[in-house]
């Protein structure tokens, strides 16, 4: 015969989240740890470096585009 947990039927009924401690916080009471936000910061320093080294290198290539284009039309 299959065994079941003995529960008082009362207690089947009630609202009771078992993972209630595990849950994210929101809203006003959402605490960020410091350790967090340094790695944040690190990686958007990061990702902001990255995005002016390709920026830089474009307008690089079409400046020297432009000069070598005009070099050949010109000669």
């Amino acid at each position: 015969m299959l065994s079941t947990p003995r529960r008082p039927i009362a207690r089947m009924f009630t609202q009771r989240d078992p993972l209630a401690k595990h849950r994210a916080v929101t809203g006003l009471g959402a605490r960020i740890r410091w350790w967090q936000r340094i790695g944040s910061l690190i990686g958007v320093a990061i990702l902001v470096g990255i995005m002016g080294v390709l920026l830089a290198a474009g307008i690089g290539l079409v400046v020297i585009g432009g000069r070598v284009l005009l070099d050949v039309l010109v000669s």
